[in-house]
């Protein structure tokens, strides 16, 4: 019971109330949802944030090296010259915008699948001419 239903005198009677507009009742949900919605935005935002910040992919002039993870740590490692093939994963967006997956596999089951990265191609091509520098190196000091 309300307020004034509650402390109404003897032969009082209610003839109106005075409601809120629609428009109000529009505003409250319309804020609500826009609210809800900004914040599931900063937590996605907050998560990917960390995503980003602790996980490492790199070439090196002798291995690929993958890092992931902040309270544990996941660590791969794969020497250049062990690297028997290379498979890029690009997707339409991937294409449009220049990233993908790359999937690394050297010899035995070693295998690196990194996180999506920039310019994939040119990782991937920079993988081949690291690995042919190598073999190039041990085969002129072979002889």
């Amino acid at each position: 019971m309300s307020y004034v239903k509650s402390s109404l005198g003897a032969d009082e009677e209610v003839l109106m109330m005075g409601r809120f507009p629609w428009p109000y009742h529009v505003t409250a949900w319309g804020a609500l949802l826009i609210l809800g919605v900004a914040v599931i935005g900063v937590i996605i935002w907050a998560l990917m944030l960390v995503h980003f910040k602790t996980t490492e992919s790199a070439l090196t002039s002798r291995r690929i090296v993958y890092k992931k993870g902040l309270f544990t740590r996941e660590t791969m490692e794969l020497g250049v010259s062990t690297v028997e093939q290379i498979e890029l994963h690009q997707g339409f967006w991937g294409r449009i915008f220049g990233f993908g997956v790359l999937e690394i596999s050297g010899t035995g089951d070693s295998q690196i699948r990194t996180h999506p990265i920039s310019d994939p191609v040119k990782f991937r091509r920079m993988v081949t001419d690291t690995r042919a520098k190598e073999r190039a190196g041990a085969v002129a000091n072979a002889a």
